[in-house]
């Protein structure tokens, strides 16, 4: 039977912080100028397009203000719609 381990898991770190840290802020004036968490989260995707999957979620938590639990949903909506768009030309 498997049991957690007591330490917590580290997050995912970005691989540029100053980059991050500037997608969050994107994302933010985003929301303000557009009132959309989608918007915002298409902004902040963008940004950070090429980081790890959970560096991009907890972006958008953070800077577009979509719940843990919703990001994944927004995660995967802007890629499909970017991939569909890249293969159109």
């Amino acid at each position: 039977m498997r049991t957690k381990s007591d330490t917590p898991k580290e997050p995912m770190q970005p691989n540029d912080p100053v980059l991050y840290r500037r997608a969050i802020e994107i994302g933010k004036e985003a929301l303000i100028a557009d009132g959309s968490k989608a918007a915002a989260a298409r902004a902040i995707y963008k940004v950070l397009e090429d980081e790890h999957r959970e560096v991009v979620l907890r972006a958008f938590v953070e800077g577009a203000t979509i719940t843990p639990k919703g990001s994944p949903t927004y995660y995967h909506a802007i890629k499909r719609k970017l991939r569909r768009q890249r293969a159109l030309g």
